[in-house]
């Protein structure tokens, strides 16, 4: 199997994605209409194994008129759902672990359990970097076993003032932790569609990289141990306070 990562490979890589961008078809998505987004769960049976290296396990799907291929993504941490929460919410430190990430900007936190951000990607040339804005919202099993981040594109007017580049759009996507014993399952769901001219088959090629890479960073973040055990007790103290949050909604 070829190594992408070696530096010929890198510039064979580039070539063709200029020229799949001269020959190739270009799709510019204008997005749906609102009552019509995509979407696909997270236990679709459609889903197919890509790949599976190093703990992580890829899968892919389709959905129907998007030319986007969703992805799947599997693996275990060892730790908590506490752990594994500290590190994804450390706003500072996650151009440490995720892959082509350019930065990313707490635009709005409602609450514990809800919050609005901007994220810049850095896309390989020739194409343009990215942007999105994304709310996350989560939500807590009632045995304190499982909690699901759920994540969407939403217009933000506290966006107005950072660059905006091309704005991909982030379908319902998910990240899913569960603990069994002393691991956390990882099942993460990404569906974006970059918008733009990029060919299709770059951005899934891409899109599975990046999965791949930002799963493996996340693992070694964990195993690092950043957070004392009163950061660590907090977290499990909201993910406890869940269950009252909800019922008074």
């Amino acid at each position: 199997m070829r190594d992408w990562h070696h530096p010929r490979s890198r510039r064979a890589l580039r070539l063709a994605i200029v020229f799949a961008s001269l020959l190739l078809p270009r799709i510019a998505s204008p997005g749906p209409a609102p009552q019509q987004q995509p979407h696909i769960a997270i236990d679709d049976p459609s889903w197919r194994l890509e790949s599976s290296s190093d703990g992580i396990a890829l899968y892919s799907s389709s959905v129907r008129g998007t030319g986007v291929v969703p992805c799947k993504a599997t693996m275990t941490i060892p730790g908590t759902i506490e752990q594994v929460s500290l590190v994804l919410e450390d706003i500072p430190r996650r151009r440490e672990w995720v892959a082509n990430l350019g930065g990313s900007v707490l635009l709005e936190r409602t609450n514990d359990y809800d919050q609005t951000e901007y994220m810049r990607v850095d896309v390989p040339w020739p194409a343009s970097d990215r942007t999105a804005v994304v709310r996350a919202r989560i939500t807590v099993s009632d045995d304190l076993d499982r909690v699901t981040i759920a994540a969407e594109s939403v217009d933000s007017p506290r966006a107005d003032t950072l660059p905006r580049l091309v704005r991909s759009k982030v379908y319902a996507s998910t990240f899913q932790m569960t603990q069994v014993g002393d691991r956390v399952e990882i099942v993460a769901l990404v569906f974006i569609d970059p918008r733009g001219s990029v060919p299709k088959w770059i951005v899934n090629y891409f899109t599975r990289r990046v999965a791949r890479s930002t799963l493996g960073g996340l693992r070694r973040q964990v195993a690092r141990n950043l957070y004392t055990p009163a950061q660590v007790a907090a977290m499990g103290q909201r993910k406890r306070a869940y269950r009252a949050f909800r019922d008074l909604k």
